[in-house]
């Protein structure tokens, strides 16, 4: 990765802007390649190649390999859905972490970008060569997948963790409270140093997202609640994750009404599991393995959920 102390953008509006960015037509990664915005602002930098016949999880694994290669940088899990295949690079090296986004098409584009925090600035022609330096050593076919296989295998990334919904809940509950407080004093700090007194509020949750993101759980609790989502066009499983109250938990579950008060866990089932998400209930058990493709203050979601037995 570039050593340049880059702070990217909120991670879902970079992803979801990077291929609007980038013109229809073909072309090299070079020519692709565009600084974004006044650099006063923060530059989004931004290029894209396309690779006939090169597969999502293949180009996704390529790169992998090449961060992992390249040492201090870590890699989220991926989500491959029927649109693409997505991961996140974080560059941990850094007093801010450098988050890069990779986003790969089944019709074999491959997109990387990220974006500068306001106030810094780093050199176009240096950003564009190491990009297309990444970019321009994807190979399809065999030989691409054979990479991408090996690099599966070696870093395991893929293999499930083992969690209880309570479980679960109540360590990323944690983590993001403590994620918040660091958040709220920010500003203070930025005052006593000297620095800057706004918070950079992206650029701190995004390691987050990243460390998270992709990441395979199989989970085991309770529903509470397994309902439609007409607007995605997929059956929502909320695991209940109220608390024990007291001492030991002598005092029994907090109530169910109080479950979002929580650090919530939701599993979209996969098509595959209509009949399963017809026998859910409310305290209902269930284990579902699923990949994970959101999580911010509230709660974490999984996507393609099917049981575990």
């Amino acid at each position: 990765m570039w050593s340049r102390k880059i702070v990217p953008v909120a991670l879902a509006t970079l992803a979801a802007s990077l291929t609007l960015a980038l013109p229809a037509a073909a072309r090299t990664c070079e020519q692709n390649f565009k600084a974004i915005g006044d650099p006063r602002n923060g530059q989004t930098f931004v290029t894209e190649l396309t690779v006939p016949g090169l597969k999502p999880g293949s180009a996704l694994g390529q790169l992998r390999k090449r961060a992992l290669d390249a040492g201090n940088v870590f890699v989220s899990g991926d989500v491959i859905t029927p649109e693409e295949g997505q991961m996140y690079l974080v560059q941990t090296n850094l007093k801010v972490p450098l988050v890069t986004v990779v986003t790969a098409s089944h019709q074999g584009s491959v997109v990387i970008g990220t974006k500068l925090a306001r106030g810094q600035t780093a050199p176009e022609d240096g950003v564009r060569t190491e990009m297309c330096n990444w970019l321009n050593g994807l190979k399809a076919g065999k030989e691409g997948e054979a990479i991408a296989e090996a690099v599966r295998v070696s870093s395991g990334f893929d293999k499930p963790t083992v969690a209880t919904a309570v479980g679960m809940s109540s360590v990323l509950g944690k983590e993001t409270k403590a994620l918040q407080r660091r958040i709220s004093t920010a500003p203070l700090k930025g005052l006593l140093s000297g620095g800057n007194a706004d918070p950079d509020v992206d650029a701190m949750f995004q390691p987050l997202i990243a460390k998270y993101f992709g990441r395979r759980f199989i989970i085991d609790g309770q529903v509470y609640t397994a309902l439609p989502n007409r607007m995605k066009n997929t059956f929502e499983v909320g695991y209940l994750v109220t608390k024990m109250k007291g001492i030991g938990g002598i005092g029994g579950r907090q109530a169910n009404d109080f479950n979002n008060s929580n650090f919530t866990v939701h599993c979209a089932l996969a098509d595959d599991q209509a009949a399963l998400a017809a026998t859910l209930r409310g305290n209902d058990w269930v284990k579902l393995q699923g990949t994970v493709d959101s999580i911010d203050m509230g709660g974490i979601h999984l996507r393609d959920c099917r049981q575990v037995k």
